[in-house]
């Protein structure tokens, strides 16, 4: 009970700094329009006397009246027709107050006025026009606030749907990316157990090596299946499986290589990437060519970037079905994970077939988790 009692407790009202803003802006136009006809008439001194305390007093009195107004928007904070009304009524309630004490204190201040006193028209004549100056000065001031807040609203409300898209992107990525690693290619694992079977039947030692490789296959990636990160060694470790499984599949028509070094094992990769580029090499490029080719794997450190590259002899730059469906796969994921730190190019070989480039900002995982 006592925590709900505190939670209903009206928060104590002050005013944003948007709202002194408005208020001095205002209190300052409005402080020129009064003190003009001074400056033509009277020394500089004069003027500037007269001005500052007008600009004191106005902005005293937009003071007020925004505390007012702040008042009964926290009572009636949803916009619409009632919000303008009140928000109006506040404004003439409190230029009414404000005018309502300078009469009565004005004597206090400036000494008792010797002349006789007024009466009610006479007192209605000096009180009416101030009030309605003070009100047009508290619109001003109303308005302004309440269009400052509606911008300041807007901007969070457009900040946290960014903040929302981005996350969106990061979850559609990784559930895209565990689905994939929930399929494992069965295309490509149905072919392998045929191959298994039928190379048991002519050949048992390449039957018995490729279903070794295939264990060695499954053996990394079932264990990442749910992991949304992966180590450049294991990459390779799961690329070299493929490539084992494939080199048995297509004999001397593919040749491969790996230059890792050890110090770049431990280092941040995502995974899949590196095996969507293997088959693609294979897939689209060493496949379709009778004499095969050779695939080439390289990492290298780039002012300070992950640079791994997949080089292949195979037949180019062939337009294919399908072709380009695991390419933007890899750069929707760069994207959603680097953001503009990561890039996936393409470019021709220097002798024949394709080079794709993955540079992504390094981070050694290992050392990463040994410092946490």
């Amino acid at each position: 009970m006592t925590r709900e009692m505190h939670q209903r407790r009206p928060q104590a009202v002050g005013i944003p700094r948007s709202g002194l803003v408005v208020v001095a802006i205002v209190a300052t136009i409005h402080a020129l329009r009064v003190s003009i006809k001074v400056i033509v008439s009277q020394p500089f001194t004069s003027w500037s006397a007269y001005f500052l305390e007008a600009l004191a007093y106005s902005g005293f009195i937009g003071c007020l009246i925004l505390l007012a107004v702040i008042q009964a928007v926290r009572r009636v904070p949803r916009h619409g027709t009632r919000q303008y009304v009140v928000v109006f009524a506040a404004v003439m309630i409190a230029a009414a107050a404000a005018e309502l004490a300078n009469l009565v204190l004005q004597p206090w201040f400036h000494g008792p006025d010797e002349s006789p006193s007024l009466t009610l028209s006479e007192f209605a004549l000096d009180f009416v026009p101030e009030w309605a100056s003070y009100a047009v000065l508290g619109m001003l001031i109303a308005a302004g606030w309440l269009y400052a807040r509606a911008e300041a609203a807007h901007s969070e409300v457009l900040k946290q749907v960014t903040l929302d898209s981005a996350r969106l992107d990061q979850q559609t990525a990784e559930a895209r990316l565990q689905m994939l690693e929930a399929q494992i290619e069965p295309h490509f694992l149905f072919n392998t157990l045929a191959h298994v079977k039928r190379l048991y039947e002519v050949d048992r030692i390449d039957g018995a090596r490729m279903l070794q490789n295939l264990k060695a296959y499954l053996a990394v990636a079932l264990p990442q299946m749910r992991e949304a990160d992966s180590t450049l060694a294991r990459e390779i470790a799961h690329v070299t499986a493929y490539l084992n499984i494939q080199q048995i599949r297509m004999g001397r028509r593919l040749a491969f290589g790996i230059d890792l070094p050890p110090a770049l094992r431990d280092a941040r990769m995502p995974p899949l990437m590196l095996l969507t580029l293997v088959e693609n090499a294979i897939k689209h490029g060493l496949g379709p060519a009778k004499r095969g080719g050779r695939i080439d794997l390289a990492a290298s450190i780039v002012e300070g970037r992950l640079r791994v590259q997949v080089a292949d002899t195979g037949q180019g730059f062939v337009k294919s079905k399908g072709a380009g469906t695991g390419l933007a796969n890899i750069r929707a994921r760069l994207r959603a994970q680097f953001g503009n730190a990561a890039s996936l190019s393409l470019k021709l070989n220097a002798s024949e077939g394709v080079i794709a480039v993955i540079e992504i900002p390094y981070r050694d995982v290992a050392l990463a988790t040994n410092v946490a």
